[in-house]
């Protein structure tokens, strides 16, 4: 066994690490005083400076402490924030500052989005899902798609909103954390990842209830949510037929259930 620290420089800098949590893509550790939080990254492929600079764009550039690449790791050290990831009973406490939180990223524009990546999305889970009966879900990203109703304006977006990610303190603050896969994309797209990754912790109903809080009251933006809703249900449904198989079968019910129910809700509202 290796005796003395397991990242020396790191605790040179930083004293003592106990660790936090552990995720596939990084370990987290808190410093002596339990102030920082230093994120390890398990392969080195410069996310530290990635995430870094994607969270100076989200406009928390005050949480940023340092990057380093020292002891055969690359890391990031962050203010620690007293705070747990969202459950279902912090959700609606939790909504009106993660709509907040939202705008302000989303006000961030550049450019047109670019529906290339979303085509070869499609067709990958098309080939991966045909033998299963979900060509509604299909149409309804398919039809809005080819119609041309997902041309729009490009914003900075999180795309990683899901429960783990939004940690709210007692004082009901939120934090969003994890910013590693944050792009320029449609803002509807990255509130049907917040529906499906944390306002799916409520019952069906409620969950679009609270969607609809945070999605704007507009005919082009609520179909485009609609959309990109149906295909994060089918991104969903993918995953777990690549990743956890054996969980496949009972995700596949659960999740065009809760997919079907939102878009016929989302259906009726718009003709409404």
């Amino acid at each position: 066994m290796p005796s003395g620290p397991l990242f020396p420089t790191l605790e040179q800098l930083y004293g003592p690490l106990t660790p936090l949590d552990s995720g596939m893509q990084s370990r987290v550790y808190t410093d002596a005083a339990g102030q920082l939080v230093v994120k390890v990254y398990r392969d080195q492929l410069g996310e530290h400076r990635i995430e870094a600079a994607n969270m100076r764009r989200a406009g928390m550039a005050q949480w940023v402490i340092a990057t380093h690449e020292a002891d055969g790791v690359e890391v990031l050290v962050t203010r620690r924030f007293e705070g747990h990831p969202l459950t279902r009973h912090d959700v609606w406490r939790a909504l009106p500052r993660i709509k907040q939180i939202l705008e302000h990223l989303h006000a961030d524009e550049r450019g047109l989005v670019n529906l290339q990546p979303l085509r070869e999305r499609l067709k990958r889970f098309r080939s991966g899902l045909a033998a299963y009966a979900l060509d509604d879900l299909f149409e309804a990203i398919e039809g809005p798609l080819a119609a041309g109703y997902l041309a729009a304006q490009a914003s900075f977006c999180h795309l990683d909103l899901w429960q783990d990610n939004i940690l709210i303190a007692p004082s009901s603050d939120v934090l969003i954390i994890d910013w590693t896969k944050a792009d320029w994309d449609d803002p509807m797209r990255d509130l049907a990842l917040l529906k499906t990754g944390t306002l799916d912790l409520l019952p069906r109903q409620e969950s679009i209830d609270a969607a609809l809080q945070v999605v704007p009251d507009d005919l082009a933006s609520r179909r485009r949510f609609r959309a990109y809703l149906a295909h994060t249900y089918l991104h969903d449904i993918y995953w777990f037929l690549m990743n956890e198989p054996y969980e496949f079968d009972h995700q596949l019910e659960v999740k065009s259930r809760r997919a079907r129910h939102a878009l016929a809700h989302l259906e009726e509202a718009g003709k409404s």
